[in-house]
């Protein structure tokens, strides 16, 4: 294997780490409001996965940092990567497993940016000759939406307010470009991705929103957000 396959093959693997950790993460904090959770496994996961991340982050920053001569691009979003990493360890470490609200803020916005960073490097490993400025604009507006998401999800007191409405409106925008964005993808599996998620995230939000916030329909609006972050990182690097 050579080293940009390599690479891209670490970068998933990292992607695929950080995923796992989301989840996990998304399912402790909303497990806790629910008598009987299994939160005790879902921590050994969480640990295990975020410690098999940083042994991959190493490996694609040490595969990144070699060939920067050849793509500087790559070497300092791997650094970046390797910069939220070192973040939110540190974070992990001083909140502990209850964090107060601005350091459960810091990890949600942090990990969603962790895995749209191994995104891109996954997707700038295997970039193609299309560029279209609209990925910025869309990149953007999600990572905007991810903001006030997170901050809803952590803040609110009251569900239906105007920041409620406001994330809904932008989310619904949001899923109109991430869509343009997947028709436009020319590999079957991005496309589809895309095109997918961007139906149900808003969905999954409507869901939660409408019937009382239910875990189900909560953890999938949080799991297939982050997913759509992954998505629209790697759509961002080959297109943009």
């Amino acid at each position: 294997m050579n080293p940009p396959d390599r690479l891209a093959a670490l970068a998933a693997a990292s992607l695929a780490l950080v995923i796992a950790v989301l989840f996990a993460s998304f399912a402790i904090r909303l497990g806790q409001a629910v008598e009987g959770f299994p939160i005790g496994p879902i921590r050994v996961v969480h640990r295990v996965t975020a410690s098999l991340e940083v042994l991959t982050m190493l490996g694609v920053l040490w595969l990144a940092w070699r060939a920067r001569a050849q793509s500087p691009v790559l070497a300092r979003a791997a650094a970046v990567a390797a910069a939220i990493t070192v973040f939110l360890s540190i974070l992990g470490i001083l909140a502990g497993q209850n964090p107060p609200p601005a350091a459960a803020l810091g990890n949600l916005l942090a990990g969603l940016a962790l895995a749209a960073s191994f995104a891109w490097i996954l997707g700038r490993s295997r970039r193609g000759p299309t560029r279209r400025p609209l990925a910025h604009l869309v990149a953007i507006l999600l990572a905007a939406q991810c903001l006030l998401g997170a901050w809803i999800s952590i803040f609110a007191i009251e569900l239906w307010t105007l920041p409620l409405f406001l994330h809904g409106i932008v989310g619904s925008a949001i899923a109109c470009g991430i869509a343009w964005i997947g028709l436009r993808c020319e590999q079957a599996l991005p496309r589809f991705a895309l095109l997918g998620l961007a139906l149900a995230v808003p969905a999954a939000g409507f869901a939660s929103a409408l019937f009382g916030q239910p875990l189900g329909a909560t953890l999938a609006h949080a799991g297939a957000a982050a997913l759509l972050a992954a998505a629209a990182g790697y759509a961002h690097a080959r297109l943009a």
